[in-house]
């Protein structure tokens, strides 16, 4: 750093010292954590519910999100049955059963009342000494679309494409967690495929303590 005539070095220092604190701060603030547990109307964990938190600032998360993934047909169920994706994310299906499978993707909402077909195909039953059959998407745009399959009407899974990059979804004990997060203000959505209202978004402040939440939701969550 060049020296002002009327600065004297160790006021120079002390700016510099000043600047490079002010550069360092985003990276130095401490990574905030937030657990959310879900249940169902008679208290029961709910599994494959969708969180996503919606950060005002520009951070991303320091692990990318896969650009590929594979959703399996196997033993008559879409695996996993709820799939979490970035915009843009190439989605493979395969069918690892010995019988044909279809694969119907429907826009949720009004769409899914209308019976409109996103995309669909057939995927044959594997055979021995031949490839698994397998066809791929691109998820391009925000929101949910349900899974089906023509032949199999008990088979039903869920693509989420998430509008934020910090997302998770619940286990089998009904809890998320994401750690890494950004400390500031955030808003919590959460999704649910049973939960026919749209749930209202929950607003949070994160910090250095951990955030813990729950929600109780409407309905009693479909076992699989």
């Amino acid at each position: 750093m060049a020296l002002h005539p009327d600065v004297s070095p160790m006021k120079s220092l002390s700016l510099w010292l000043a600047a490079l604190s002010a550069a360092l701060t985003p990276l130095l603030s401490p990574a905030a954590s937030l657990q959310f547990k879900v249940t169902d109307r008679e208290g029961q964990p709910v599994p494959d519910a969708v969180l996503e938190v919606q950060i005002p600032s520009a951070a991303v998360p320091r692990v990318p999100a896969p650009g590929q993934v594979t959703i399996n047909q196997s033993k008559m169920k879409f695996v996993p049955r709820v799939t979490v994706v970035q915009p843009g994310t190439r989605v493979v299906f395969t069918n690892q059963d010995r019988w044909d499978h279809h694969v119907r993707g429907t826009l949720a909402g009004l769409a899914q009342m209308l019976d409109a077909v996103g995309f669909q195909f057939r995927l044959a039953g594997w055979a021995d000494n031949k490839p698994i059959a397998s066809s791929e998407v691109v998820f391009d745009k925000p929101g949910v679309t349900l899974l089906g399959c023509f032949l199999h009407s008990s088979m039903r899974g869920y693509v989420v494409v998430a509008e934020t990059p910090w997302v998770a979804v619940t286990g089998a004990d009904g809890v998320a967690v994401l750690d890494d997060l950004p400390s500031g203000a955030a808003t919590v959505k959460l999704w649910q495929a049973d939960e026919v209202a749209e749930l209202a978004p929950v607003p949070v402040v994160l910090g250095p303590q951990p955030v813990v939440l729950s929600r109780q939701l409407s309905v009693v969550a479909r076992r699989r």
